[in-house]
């Protein structure tokens, strides 16, 4: 269970943070020039219900020197989040440079709550504050008939059998048939969605997929959609997205005006095209929501969809 929550963490920071960069390029190189006084980069994303984050502090390096995560890594810097009258000091880990950890006795993230983040670094003072979403809820998940799009059947979800939601026969989906329908409860101005292969032995149900979208095997394993409003309430999920057999978990997020200013208009992002996003928008740089720096202070909610895919016989 650790390595796969190990996994959804690393998955979810390649889709939305600037620090899962590739070695080579640091943020920097990927947003343009960087304002003066800008060079530190803060990452953070708190999830409602969840205990406070990891946070992470770097500084964008010097022109010409190779980027890597323990060079560009500021372990000297003085991290605070706040939470009304509360004041939660972070750590550094000693074993990872940049990386700082909350407090034993942090508590789970609230929703609707404004949490402000103040890092200092010898003098140096980079702020950001997030106000967390409501909770997330999925009402149901529905397989449509694509052509009378009448509802064929509906999934059994996490909060009825927990895990054996992959069990269920209901659940059992065969590639291309059916529309899968995600029914939420509104929790937020935004929202994102991301699919995670769970199965280390699952098969590519195309061979032409690692061609088609111009990446590795391991990296189609996770495929995320653009930030999309869903006014009302439903998300539909394209099989186009859907590259592997076995278990699938859908994470439906609400996200806050930062984690939807930052994801929009992330040049990741738009490399990669995604899916379902606003027609017309292109951005040079992202929109950082942070003050004296660069970087992501976030906050979301998820729920949850699980489901096998099974090959077309």
């Amino acid at each position: 269970m650790f390595r796969f929550k190990e996994k959804i963490v690393r998955y979810i920071f390649i889709v939305l943070c600037l620090t899962a960069c590739a070695a080579e390029r640091q943020p920097g190189d990927l947003f343009g020039s960087v304002e003066e006084g800008s060079e530190l980069v803060v990452d953070g994303i708190l999830i409602v219900d969840q205990t406070l984050p990891e946070l992470f502090v770097r500084r964008i390096l010097p022109p010409g020197q190779t980027y890597s995560r323990d060079a560009a890594g500021v372990s000297d810097a003085q991290v605070l989040v706040f939470q009304g009258d509360q004041i939660f000091e972070y750590a550094p880990d000693p074993v990872a440079p940049g990386r700082y950890l909350p407090p034993l006795e942090a508590p789970l993230v609230q929703t609707t709550t404004e949490y402000r983040l103040e890092v200092d670094v010898e003098g140096k003072k980079v702020r950001a504050r997030t106000t967390t979403p409501e909770r997330m809820q999925v009402r149901r998940v529905v397989l449509l008939d694509e052509d009378t799009q009448e509802i064929m059947r509906t999934l059994k979800s996490f909060a009825e059998v927990g895990d054996e939601v992959y069990a269920a026969p209901e659940n059992q989906l065969t590639h291309l048939e059916g529309i899968i329908e995600i029914h939420l409860e509104k929790a937020g101005e935004a929202y994102q969605a991301a699919l995670f292969t769970l199965d280390e032995d699952a098969q590519l149900l195309d061979e032409d997929f690692i061609e088609i979208y111009d990446r590795d095997r391991e990296d189609l394993r996770a495929n995320q959609s653009p930030p999309f409003a869903a006014s009302d309430g439903i998300v539909r999920w394209p099989w186009f997205a859907v590259v592997y057999t076995g278990r699938s978990l859908i994470k439906v997020y609400a996200v806050d005006h930062n984690w939807f200013e930052y994801a929009r208009a992330s040049p990741d992002q738009q490399e990669q095209g995604g899916f379902g996003g606003l027609a017309g928008e292109n951005f040079e740089r992202p929109f950082f929501q942070v003050e004296g720096g660069i970087g992501l202070f976030g906050s979301a909610s998820v729920d949850s969809v699980g489901f096998v895919v099974l090959p077309r016989p």
